[in-house]
């Protein structure tokens, strides 16, 4: 169709979904073209509803992320205790598809969503064309899980970002470092906005002096921000000796700087952060982490929803938040300060 029509084929999906406005004359187009093909929209769901099966549908943002398979894991599990079957769509970060795969499941009447977030605002994400049917599918139909929209009063599931961020840059305070430093994604993200404040809080109590080149704020919380960080940080000649890095993914990032740099973590600064990917118990030294508690987080979203589908709970939004548990591995700036210490002596 977008070949005949002589368009993109996001621009017939937006005609088709009335995803965005399309000007008139290639909406046109568009339209002769699907008359000609005989095209016909046919539902992904169709063949489940006609099987009266039960439907969740679950959006992140992306795949190849071991936090993002747990979450998997942990909804596919519950929803199966009550008879449903998980529907997963990626948004692979881009706010504009992440609303075509929720109009697209409100349209094919799946019974839930729930969405882990690329959007900022839903004020200016949403479309206005149907903005009032998806506010209402997301309030009435949908949880939120790990982040969500900025001053959006939806039911959310996530975890004790802030404390957590603050636990974390007191232990490489406490380890000696007296340059930290913080990779981290942009402020509209809800977990790099309350991560960064647990950093700065920490840092604020103990009178600590950080340097704007130490702060590297990437868009999104990705491998790639983790490189770019890292890459500017050990181009300094002064760079930070105790890094805060927000996520999982920033750290396999810097971790991959490091390697390219020639640098190994005994050599470079002390780091700690979010996630305890599979291999970081068995690299030297070993990772101090905020473990997110994604069973837990996949089973509060599931029964958080399930609620709201029985009509168990009504009234204001509900928010739960969950503690992470911080690993306290080797800090190697201690050692090395101690060890320097006693060669003094």
């Amino acid at each position: 169709m977008a070949k005949l029509a002589g368009v993109s084929p996001s621009t017939v999906s937006h005609v088709l979904n009335k995803t965005r406005f399309v000007a008139p004359e290639t909406e046109r187009k568009v339209l002769e073209a699907i008359k000609l093909l005989s095209y016909k929209k046919h539902s992904p769901f169709a063949a489940l509803q006609d099987q009266k099966l039960r439907v969740i549908g679950f959006i992140i943002p992306q795949i190849h992320n071991v936090f993002w398979l747990r979450i998997i894991r942990s909804l596919e599990f519950h929803l199966s205790q009550y008879g449903y079957h998980l529907f997963l769509g990626c948004s692979y970060g881009n706010p504009e598809r992440e609303v075509e795969l929720v109009e697209t499941m409100r349209q094919s009447g799946i019974e839930g969503v729930i969405v882990a977030t690329c959007l900022n605002s839903l004020e200016t994400d949403l479309p206005s064309v149907f903005r009032e049917e998806l506010l209402r599918f997301l309030s009435e139909q949908a949880v939120f899980l790990d982040t969500a929209p900025l001053n959006s009063d939806l039911d959310f599931v996530g975890v004790n970002n802030e404390e957590s961020a603050y636990r974390l840059t007191n232990l490489l305070i406490e380890a000696g470092c007296k340059k930290l430093g913080m990779i981290n994604g942009e402020p509209t993200m809800l977990t790099a906005r309350e991560r960064a404040a647990g950093f700065w809080q920490a840092v604020r109590e103990k009178n600590c002096e950080v340097r704007e080149e130490h702060i590297f704020l990437g868009k999104g919380l990705s491998k790639k921000v983790g490189i770019e960080g890292g890459k500017k940080f050990l181009s300094l000649l002064d760079p930070p000796t105790g890094l805060f890095l927000a996520s999982g993914n920033i750290t396999v990032g810097f971790l991959e700087a490091l390697r390219n740099k020639k640098i190994t973590l005994e050599n470079g600064p002390c780091i700690v952060g979010f996630d305890d990917i599979e291999w970081t118990p068995t690299i030297e030294p070993f990772l101090t982490c905020a473990v997110q508690p994604a069973w837990d987080m996949g089973e509060e979203a599931v029964s958080l929803l399930l609620d709201k589908l029985n009509g168990d709970r009504r009234g204001a939004a509900r928010e739960v938040r969950l503690k992470c548990e911080i690993l306290v591995r080797r800090l190697w700036q201690k050692e090395r300060k101690d060890k320097s210490d006693e060669s003094k002596d």
